[in-house]
């Protein structure tokens, strides 16, 4: 809402072309009401860019602290932002879990070696001759 246009609402009943609706657009506001709204959304949002420029430049070193504290964390809770931003220092990181143990040298070369197994499928093995 704004002073300069009040409280009403602008905009498309039908939000998307179906078969068997017009392709042309139609204009339920005049051509003066729509450059009114489009000067007064250019000017809220100018606003409201400048609004948070002078927050982030008046909260500047808060920025940058929060910005170091995700440089080395990657993620931040909660708790964590507030302390940050009101300049307390943040508890250490845990140290990362350890990494499994490698396998050893036998186990591996255990794995690698198929144990000896007679035929899966067919006959019998063959026997020697005369015996």
């Amino acid at each position: 809402m704004s002073d300069t246009i009040g409280p009403i609402a602008i905009g498309d009943r039908e939000a998307e072309i179906f078969l068997g609706r017009e392709v042309v657009q139609r204009r339920e506001i005049s051509e003066r009401t729509a450059e009114l709204v489009d000067t007064e959304v250019k000017r809220i949002l100018g606003d409201a860019y400048e609004r948070a420029k002078a927050v982030l430049l008046e909260r500047r070193d808060a920025l940058d602290r929060l910005a170091a504290a995700l440089l080395e964390r990657e993620t931040l809770d909660r708790e964590e932002v507030e302390m940050v931003v009101a300049g307390k220092p943040l508890p250490p990181v845990p140290p990362p879990p350890p990494a499994p143990a490698a396998p050893s040298a036998e186990g591996t070369a255990r794995e690698k070696t198929p144990a000896a197994r007679g035929p899966v499928l067919g006959s019998p093995p063959p026997e020697p001759a005369g015996a």
